[in-house]
Formats: C-alpha cells, structure tokens, sequence
C-alpha cells in the first residue's frame, strides 16, 4: 500500500514539473514575438531576396545601356508636357535624373528643353536624331494622372509607358511635393517596366515595303546620282552675272552703275576655291578671290564665302562713265564676298553680294550685287 502510495506521488509530481516547464516555453515564445525577434529569420529572408532582385535588376539595366563600345547610352530627359497649374516642373526633372542616375555613378542623365509636340513614333523618332542620344524619357502631368514614356531607339517600334491616378486631394490642390511624389513613383515602375521588357508596340504608318514599292527611274539613274554629287565631284565653276554697282568716290558721292560679271574657279582642297573675275561698271575690276562653299545635302541652299584682292584700270571703255569722278582706278582693294546659291538641275541660282575696300582710302568703297548663275563641271 505504501509503495503504491509512493508511485502515484512521484506521478503526480512529474505531471506538475512538465506543466511548468510547458507554461514556461509557451511564455518565452510569446515574450519572443512580443519583441520582434521570432520575427527575425522572415525579415532576414525577404531582406536577402530583395538585395538579390535589387542586384539582378541593376545588372539587367546596366546590359541594357552597355554600347559597343563599352560606355553607357546616352539619356536624355524632356521638359514634361503640363496640362496642370502645377507652376514649377523643372523639380521634377531634377528627380528623374537622380532617380536614374542612383542606379550606378557610370549612369549620366542630361536634361533637355526640348519636348515632344505629340506622342507619336515620328516625334520620338526626331527627338533622339536632334539630341543624337540613344534613350528619351518625357513625363506628361494631366489633372487626373501622370504618365511617363521612355523611348529608346535601338528598339525603334517599342515604348515603355506607366500611368500613375493621383488621390482625390492631388487633382483639386496638386502641390510640387505630391508631383515629386508621384514622379518618383512613375519613374520606377517605367524603369521596372524597361528592365523587365513590358513594352507596349508602337503604331506604324500602312504604307508597303520599300522593296515591294516601285522605285522610280530618274531616283536610280546616273544622271540624277550625278546632279546630287556635283558638289563633291566637280573641279571647276563658270559664274555670270548681271547686276549693279554702287560707288562712293574721293568727293563723297554715290554714283550708282549696272554691271556685267564672269568669273571663273577652280578648286584647290575640298571645297575651297581659287576665282577670277572681271566686273565691269563704272570701273573694270579685275578680282582673286578665296571662296569657301559650305552645303548641307539635306538643305536646299548652299552658301559661298570669299575673300580676295581687286585692282581697278583705267576708267576707259567702260559701261558707263562716274560723272562724279570718283577718281577709284588704279587702286588696290580688299574684297569680301557671300553668295547664296540654289540648284536648279544642273544650274545654280546665284546672289552674290561683293564690297570693295581700298586698300588705303577708307573713305571709298564699291558695293556690288551680282545675280546670275553658276555652272559647275
């Protein structure tokens, strides 16, 4: 009876002692969640994902702007389009470019006035050729919503886009502090958009193929090759010119004169030129000249610059006689020159305008205008 008695107290006694160490477990756990730590080894797993998502999508990035030849692209940041009474936009451009730039220091954002005058392939197309950068980003401010576009030309019909609504109290009282806020939002959800290739396709025109479209003859043909190299493959120019001539002698005045010219040129580097040229007016005027001719294959008019020396003979046999006896020949004059020049087939166009300095006497000068043309072979 006593040994049972001993039996069921020892029992009693082991069932009290692992409810005490129970109750104690269970409260060091709730004081264990109560200070944050059980939370400690969650945190540290979703801190280390985000670090390794933060660190793919850098280098992500950063292949995305490599070049050939090993820099980073170029990007530029437009003036936002502002359709709000948002008074002061240029923070918001301050905020993207830092946005983009804390990727990596080797990330350089320049900001431009320019801005888009629609949002179509065309204009994203002509901002990057007038920046000659590589990625474009504008951002449009609406009284509802903000957008923000990044255009990059190495993917010509691509655009990466994000919207963002502002909050009822945003649209009624919109301040620069809730525009920078939302800039920032815009900003990385269009990079993670670019990064993650979400790309929205661009509309194109309906017009067929350049190969599948008939070329026409006159576009193909050496003669037409001809006409638009002549600047490039010709040697010599003739130039005619009937025009007038105003003159300003020893007594002070003006004696004004038709004129007949022709010059002749040949080239001597690249597109500088050694002329001749006679004037006839009130005087002959024998001229040489250095002209440099500048032109742009995708501008119409081209443009001439010279600078020469002239020496006027005798007033004898000339067109009309200086009834003010001006008393200009035999002398030496310094003669700048600018001509515009339009081709017309195989003719140019030409205005030229030509001042004659003496050499000494500054009191005295000839200004000639000298329409015509000009021929080059």
């Amino acid at each position: 009876m006593i040994k049972n008695v001993k039996n069921l107290n020892f029992f009693l006694v082991s069932v009290i002692s692992l409810f005490v160490a129970a109750s104690s477990f269970l409260v060091a756990a709730d004081d264990l969640q109560d200070t944050g730590l059980g939370e400690f080894n969650a945190n540290s797993a979703e801190a280390v994902k985000l670090d390794k998502f933060k660190q793919s999508a850098k280098r992500i990035l950063m292949n995305k702007l490599s070049m050939p030849d090993g820099g980073n692209a170029k990007i530029h940041v437009l003036r936002p389009i502002n359709y709000t009474d948002l008074k002061s936009i240029e923070p918001l451009r301050n905020t993207i470019q830092s946005s983009i730039e804390k990727y990596d220091p080797s990330i350089s954002v320049s900001k431009t006035d320019q801005t888009l005058p629609s949002l179509t392939l065309e204009s994203f197309r002509l901002a990057v050729a007038k920046l000659n950068t590589e990625i474009i980003i504008v951002e449009i401010l609406n009284a509802s919503n903000f957008e923000m576009y990044l255009y990059d030309k190495r993917t010509p019909t691509q655009i990466y886009a994000h919207t963002e609504p502002l909050s009822s109290a945003a649209r009624y009282d919109l301040t620069t502090e809730a525009a920078n806020y939302y800039t920032k939002l815009l900003i990385r959800r269009t990079m993670y958009r670019y990064i993650k290739n979400l790309y929205y396709e661009m509309p194109r025109d309906d017009s067929p193929p350049i190969l599948q479209s008939e070329i026409p003859r006159y576009i193909a043909s050496a003669a037409s090759l001809e006409v638009v190299n002549r600047e490039a493959d010709s040697n010599f120019y003739l130039s005619a010119g009937l025009g007038a001539a105003i003159s300003r002698g020893k007594e002070g005045k003006f004696w004004n004169s038709n004129l007949i010219s022709g010059q002749i040129a040949v080239r001597i580097y690249d597109k500088l030129y050694l002329e001749g040229s006679l004037n006839m007016f009130a005087y002959n005027a024998i001229t040489g000249s250095l002209k440099y001719l500048f032109y742009d294959r995708n501008k119409s008019f081209r443009l001439m610059a010279g600078i020469g020396g002239s020496y006027f003979l005798y007033d004898r046999q000339v067109l009309n006689w200086d009834q003010t006896n001006g008393g200009l020949q035999q002398n030496y004059y310094i003669v700048p020159s600018i001509s515009a020049m339009l081709p017309i087939s195989h003719v140019y166009l030409k205005a030229e305008a030509q001042l004659f300095i003496p050499y000494r006497a500054s009191s005295r000068y000839v200004f000639a205008i000298l329409p015509g043309v000009l021929v080059m072979f």
